[in-house]
């Protein structure tokens, strides 16, 4: 049987049941950064649907703060949003906790809907289609930016579904092909700097971490849900 793949590329779309596993990608960040962080050593991510949560469980565990609203640091945490801040001396062996405008939203809703959860992005794109080809039904669900589809998670999707045709056989929802023609259309520096989110970073200073976001398949870690409780997600990091 073909692995059955659909992709919810609008965070106004409600996720559809009975799929077996859920990648969430929000490549310009927090899936990006996210992936960095556990690649640094971070002995585990947790994801927070919103600031007080995040805050509470960061003191509650001693760990350290990460994350944005409107792509700047949260004031009084520890790291914003950012994947070339995901050093081994800021967070190896540390907890950390994050939330994100878009990202740790769409995470919380993936794992309402799915029992397995990994976080995606185009610097683990084949890693997280082999985590993601031992499941037979598989929901790609775009973050998004601000309720809406986002050229650059659509793209990222693309990326993740064009690895998994090397990997499988796949049957496609018009949603994941979609996402699979976009990836196509072009070469990934020109479509990332053309999104919103790029486009976004550049009045605040951090440009230069959608270069970071497009490097295709420089890690092999995946990030994979652990456990929920309480409105937060726990991660830990994972080889494919």
């Amino acid at each position: 049987m073909p692995l059955r793949v659909d992709a919810v590329l609008s965070p106004a779309e409600n996720l559809p049941p009975g799929f077996a596993a859920a990648v969430v990608v929000d490549v310009i960040r927090a899936t990006t950064t996210a992936a960095y962080l556990l690649q640094a050593g971070a002995e585990r991510l947790l994801l927070a649907g919103d600031e007080a949560s995040a805050r509470r469980e960061a003191a509650r565990r001693g760990a350290l703060l990460a994350g944005e609203r409107g792509g700047v640091a949260l004031p009084g945490f520890d790291l914003g949003n950012s994947p070339r801040e995901a050093e081994a001396a800021a967070v190896a062996g540390r907890e950390v906790v994050m939330t994100t405008t878009n990202g740790t939203v769409a995470a919380l809703r993936a794992a309402r809907a799915t029992p397995a959860v990994a976080l995606g992005a185009l610097v683990n794109a084949t890693a997280v289609a082999r985590w993601a080809a031992a499941h037979d039904s598989l929901l790609l669900v775009a973050a998004g930016r601000e309720g809406r589809v986002a050229l650059d998670d659509t793209y990222a999707i693309g990326a993740v579904v064009d690895a998994l045709a090397a990997l499988t056989k796949i049957e496609l929802s018009d949603g994941a092909r979609l996402a699979r023609q976009v990836f196509a259309s072009g070469d990934v520096a020109s479509i990332l700097a053309a999104s919103a989110a790029a486009r976004a970073l550049a009045p605040v200073g951090l440009a230069a971490d959608v270069a970071v976001c497009a490097r295709r398949d420089a890690l092999r870690l995946v990030p994979v849900l652990q456990g929920a409780s309480a409105g937060v997600l726990e991660f830990a990091g994972a080889v494919f």
